[in-house]
């Protein structure tokens, strides 16, 4: 047993899951391997220990063994968690944007939750490349899943994807029925943080513009009952009855409104249309 030991422990220390230079992805596979054999060696060393109790034998150590325990215990909080975020950030891929907007809130407090368990890590730990890869993909989707969410949201359009297509470089197909995250995030977002950003603030400008000028304005004059005949004869039509004073502050109102609108860097979309809401209020009024 101790030869055995001895053995093992130099196995380990040569081939194990400490070896500098190794990817995680390796380095994972050799604990799992080597976790499984040094299950044995401690089934034996327990049966061993039992023997020598029962006949009153002093109790023989293993340092070598108690030494690659505490190794192979440190390292697996590491690989557990590192197993974990990996299996879970791939999942995530594998979503279709249509459920996009139901995941997301379930994914941001999960990898808040990975963050935490991340920072919680022995920091004998944090020099190791896999703790290292670890926290870079933890810290990358922080950032993404904010992006992400705000290119779900209502406000997008076509003409945004289009922006954010022209921008990475990348096709990204967003009217697929199959559209996934794993597509979008092919696009490096992350990369152009920022411009998202902006694209997916101007889009939510955009969208209370574009429901100030169909519901606040247009709805209203299409919906708009006026009488206008001739008034006294004379061959000028005019507007009769109701309160013309409430319509003539109305029309003076949406003309300030559509000038303001016209103003903004956010009009861009809808820019013919106010100009022509802008024109036909101004003959009228």
């Amino acid at each position: 047993m101790i030869v055995d030991v001895e053995d093992f422990r130099k196995n380990f220390e040569k081939n194990g899951p400490m070896v500098p230079g190794i990817e995680p992805k390796e380095a994972l596979n050799r604990l799992r391997m080597f976790s499984d054999e040094y299950s044995v060696r401690y089934r034996k060393y327990c049966s061993y220990k039992a023997g020598e109790t029962l006949f009153g034998l002093p109790n023989q150590s293993y340092p070598a063994l108690d030494e690659t325990r505490k190794e192979i215990e440190l390292l697996d909080k590491l690989y557990s968690l590192y197993s974990k975020v990996k299996d879970t950030i791939g999942r995530w891929r594998d979503i279709q944007w249509t459920e996009i907007q139901n995941e997301i809130a379930k994914m941001t407090e999960q990898i808040d939750v990975f963050a935490r368990d991340c920072m919680k890590l022995p920091g004998v730990l944090k020099t190791w490349d896999a703790y290292k890869e670890l926290k870079q993909e933890i810290d990358d989707m922080t950032e993404i899943l904010p992006l992400v969410e705000s290119l779900a949201k209502p406000s997008i359009r076509p003409r945004h994807w289009d922006e954010v297509i022209a921008l990475t470089k990348e096709d990204i197909p967003y009217t697929s029925e199959n559209f996934s995250l794993s597509q979008l995030l092919k696009a490096n977002i992350l990369g152009y943080k920022e411009d998202v950003a902006d694209i997916t603030e101007s889009a939510d400008k955009q969208l209370k513009l574009e429901i100030s000028l169909r519901e606040d304005i247009v709805k209203y004059w299409d919906d708009a009952e006026l009488e206008i005949k001739l008034w006294k004869g004379i061959d000028t039509p005019c507007i009769l009855g109701g309160n013309i004073q409430t319509i003539q502050e109305t029309l003076e109102e949406h003309l300030q409104l559509l000038q303001q609108m016209n103003a903004t860097k956010y009009v861009a979309p809808f820019k013919t249309e106010v100009l022509d809401k802008i024109s036909l209020i101004s003959d009228v009024a």
